[in-house]
């Protein structure tokens, strides 16, 4: 079970390329908790076109959050004040579940390390795409310029993933 946050279903919803995800972990299903869900509607309410494309097909199944997650829930609200409601969701979800939380959120992957949660962030991606051959280092290369320009990020350590 993956849960993901918003920022990398953003990031490959812009470029429409759900695909990588789906063909570098076949096996898995996909999640989104309801506070992602709402960012997502949030975007597209502010006409970001990458929302349709996301939620076209069955990408992502929307999961509740259980009594137990709700109240691990409540106890991150007041001691993680700068994360988003979605990344605190997420976190819930995955330590009561023993999910992987797939997010680019530096604040979210130290609470991940607190409470011994594993995480996959936008690098171990990229990297993860080069190693299993699906893409070649000109895809990787040419990938990560179309992120940088479409989503409007800089990936600090392109030399590292193209290691």
């Amino acid at each position: 079970m993956i849960i993901f946050d918003t920022d990398i279903i953003s990031t490959f919803g812009k470029i429409k390329r759900l695909d990588l995800l789906r063909t570098l972990l076949p096996d898995s299903q996909f999640f989104m908790v309801p506070s992602v869900y709402s960012e997502l509607l949030k975007a597209k309410d502010r006409g970001y076109e990458f929302v349709d494309y996301v939620m076209e097909g069955e990408n992502f199944e929307i999961i509740s959050l259980t009594k137990e997650e709700m109240g691990f829930l409540s106890k991150l609200n007041e001691e993680r004040k700068s994360l988003g409601s979605g990344e605190l969701e997420c976190i819930s979800v995955c330590k009561h579940r023993g999910s992987i939380f797939v997010t680019n959120d530096v604040a979210a992957k130290k609470v991940c390390d607190i409470y011994n949660i594993k995480f996959i962030d936008l690098s171990m991606i990229l990297k993860s795409l080069l190693a299993t051959k699906i893409l070649t280092h000109n895809e990787v290369r040419a990938l990560i310029a179309e992120i940088e320009k479409k989503d409007k990020v800089v990936i600090m350590d392109i030399e590292d993933i193209l290691k």
